[in-house]
């Protein structure tokens, strides 16, 4: 039985020095980041039965194991990841909110407000060299301020490329450390008697790390046998095996309905921030007797792009078959601009069949016409896991939608994008509004020539349908253009005409660039009765041409030095091309004063040609129009709103909505932070070093380790009182 005391001292010993050991290393581990207090699996040792009773052999230390609660753990990095995603949002609208914030600087709002109150001031002296030059001064400020925010934000943009794919190199080296520590782990954990708690505080804080990029979700089931997931559901490890996720480039793909018999490619054009979704609305064939329609999300088919009547916008599309110069043919489908992109469609083949040319209802198509967030599945391809907001606002679920990733997307596509957007709406509306007063006016000096300043990337399609690629295509009407011709010696109005197409007005669903430069040539000059002049009747009255995709028209040589103003057109025409306009460009990146103008402010057009057919200096009739901008409403339409309101008034909406926005952030940011504080330190409280907590276990375990070395101690005296009654 001494012997079984020597047994019970041995392993209290034992067990006490682990004890000692564990809290030692506990109090020196205090501050290591990511290290897990951790403890000693105490457990009684196997007893023996002497005489009818069971004897205890002491204890044993089995493991060593953390403090660790697996629900505290996911909730912290579920709230974690959120709290992340808001704190670099905050971080990021702080600069981009900058860019609108106008109470310590002249921004966009009062240089716009003093351009149109500058042609109020026209209005008042139509004929003051000085006033006409403040406009031209004025507007060129807006210009360049338009420019300088459109600048701006793509600077934004880029900063958020570099961000993703720095964020998405270290999710990959996060996820290949993971699955070499399970490696580890798996071949360190032999039947829960080693534990490698090392390892696994290892992979902890690697998991933690990586829940500030990305939202991710872990299943642990032991011994290596761990797995870490997108909150999609798409694993980065499973076990020893790893995925990884890219930054990739722009793509496409068709995604029809099972009965589509449709052979062809979508293909695309230009780049955006939004992903566009087509839907087939109404089945057909491309380049048959009933085109196909379609209609267009940007949000993944939760909401469709509107017209200014607020309805779907539904567009069609056409093709034909077109032969080169050496005879070849091809089938060719007519580019769509959607937005700021063109799509298309190609086939494999020539001349492809009419089966392969239909589309039928429901057939969808998806262009992703920026770099996305992609999860790399290597027998399936790619799966697109960018985040994603719908215009609601509501995040899509079925992507990514936590993490600095997610911040990073979110600012570069539905912040900056939106807000561009915006700012293209506004430079857009000035543009038209302006050009369609400026286009049907005149100023002190009559003209031979303009120079069209908005281009038509494809001229001889239908100039009023998408497939013209004019920015201004849903504006024009069916309508007629008015001109007046004066003598190039006295001055005095000889002639008067219209842009007709073989006797017909203007028609914008038929008749393409090609057509409108045909109908200026085909004018003829065409004298008024009893007027005196050195030219003739039946002289060709312009030399219009087509270069760049811009239409140029300047009188021809029959006529000499004549000269010519435009009256009014009830089409939209000559504001659509930029003809007599005072702007050129439609958008925010590239809105500037009209190469027709210049600097020379008698080409300012104030007035107009009055019922005499001349332009008095004094006619204030365009200059007053302008000015009236400045608190008129107009339609502004972005391609998921159309509002009415005054210019400054829209300006001043967004500056609103960017305020919103970033107070959005902070709200978030408060919330998130407070709730991840508190999972923190609910779970410190379990997992942290506590060290008047330790340094009471160290006396304790100390004291044991005395009362256990007393044991044997007395043990051995006993053994030698026994000894000693056997001599």
């Amino acid at each position: 039985m001494l012997s079984n005391l020597l047994t019970i001292g041995k392993s209290a010993l034992t067990t006490a020095q682990a004890w000692v050991n564990v809290t030692g290393d506990n109090v020196a581990n205090a501050d290591t980041a990511g290290y897990t207090r951790r403890y000693v699996v105490q457990k009684e040792a196997p007893t023996i039965t002497v005489g009818g009773n069971q004897i205890g052999l002491g204890s044993n230390a089995e493991q060593v194991l953390r403090f660790f609660d697996k629900f505290l753990e996911d909730s912290y990095i579920a709230e974690s990841t959120i709290s992340s995603r808001w704190d670099q949002y905050d971080n990021i609208m702080e600069s981009v909110e900058s860019l609108f914030n106008e109470s310590n600087t002249t921004g966009l709002s009062d240089t716009l407000n003093k351009f149109l109150e500058s042609w109020q001031k026209l209005a008042l002296n139509p004929e003051d060299p000085a006033v006409r030059t403040s406009v031209l001064t004025t507007g060129q400020t807006l210009d360049d301020l338009f420019q300088s925010m459109h600048t701006f934000i793509g600077d934004v943009q880029t900063e958020m490329d570099v961000s993703i794919s720095e964020a998405v190199k270290r999710v990959n080296e996060i996820s290949s450390a993971i699955g070499d520590i399970n490696a580890q782990i798996r071949e360190t954990e032999i039947s829960h008697m080693i534990v490698p708690n090392s390892l696994y505080d290892n992979r902890d804080a690697l998991v933690e790390e990586l829940s500030t990029l990305v939202n991710v979700k872990t299943i642990d089931g032991g011994a290596g046998d761990y797995r870490v997931q997108l909150g999609t559901g798409q694993p980065l490890v499973d076990g020893t095996t790893t995925y990884s996720v890219d930054f990739m480039a722009p793509t496409a793909e068709n995604r029809l309905t099972p009965e589509s018999t449709f052979g062809g490619t979508i293909a695309f054009e230009g780049s955006d921030e939004f992903e566009y979704t087509m839907q087939i609305v109404n089945g057909g064939t491309i380049g048959g007797d009933t085109a196909p329609t379609f209609r267009v999300s940007l949000d993944g088919g939760k909401s469709w792009l509107k017209d200014e009547s607020g309805s779907d916008l539904i567009l069609n599309l056409t093709g034909s078959v077109t032969t080169d110069d050496d005879g070849n043919s091809a089938f060719v489908v007519d580019p769509v601009r959607v937005k700021d992109i063109f799509v298309s469609f190609t086939f494999d083949e020539a001349d492809p069949s009419e089966s392969a040319r239909t589309l039928s209802t429901g057939d969808l198509f998806s262009v992703v016409p920026k770099s996305g967030l992609y999860w790399i599945e290597p027998t399936r391809g790619p799966e697109n896991i960018t985040p994603q907001m719908s215009v609601s606002g509501a995040d899509n679920i079925d992507r990514v939608t936590g993490g600095k990733l997610t911040s990073y997307f979110s600012v570069r596509d539905d912040i900056a994008g939106r807000y561009r957007d915006e700012l293209n709406a506004l430079a857009s509306s000035i543009s038209w509004e302006v050009n369609h007063l400026h286009s049907q006016g005149a100023g002190l000096t009559k003209i031979n020539q303009t120079v069209g300043q908005i281009e038509v990337p494809y001229t001889d399609q239908p100039l009023g349908t998408a497939q013209s690629g004019n920015v201004f295509w849903n504006r024009l009407e069916t309508g007629a253009v008015n001109m007046y011709f004066y003598d190039p010696v006295t001055g005095e109005n000889i002639a008067e005409s219209q842009l007709l197409f073989n006797g017909a007005n203007f028609d914008p669903e038929t008749h393409s660039l090609e057509d409108i430069r045909d109908a200026f040539n085909a004018l003829t000059l065409n004298l008024k009765d009893g007027v005196l002049t050195s030219l003739t009747d039946g002289a060709r009255l312009f030399d219009a041409e087509i270069q760049n995709n811009r239409l140029i028209v300047k009188t021809s040589s029959e006529v000499q030095d004549l000269t010519f103003a435009f009256g009014q057109d009830s089409s939209g025409l000559l504001a659509a091309l930029g003809l007599n306009s005072f702007f050129s460009g439609a958008s925010a990146s590239d809105l500037a004063i009209s190469s027709d103008i210049g600097t020379d402010y008698t080409k300012v057009n104030a007035g107009r040609v009055n019922g005499g057919y001349e332009v008095n200096e004094g006619d204030n009739t365009v200059a007053a129009a302008i000015g009236d901008l400045l608190t008129k409403k107009v339609t502004i339409s972005t391609f998921w709103k159309t509002v009415d309101q005054s210019l400054p008034n829209y300006y001043a909406s967004l500056v609103s909505t960017v305020g919103s926005d970033k107070l959005h952030g902070e709200t978030n940011r408060a919330y998130h932070n407070t709730l991840a504080n508190s999972m923190l330190e609910q779970k410190e409280s379990l997992t942290g070093v506590n060290l008047d907590e330790e340094m009471t276990n160290l006396v304790k375990y100390q004291s044991a380790y005395t009362a256990a070395a007393k044991l044997i101690t007395t043990a051995d005296e006993m053994l030698g009182v026994l000894i000693g009654l056997k001599q």
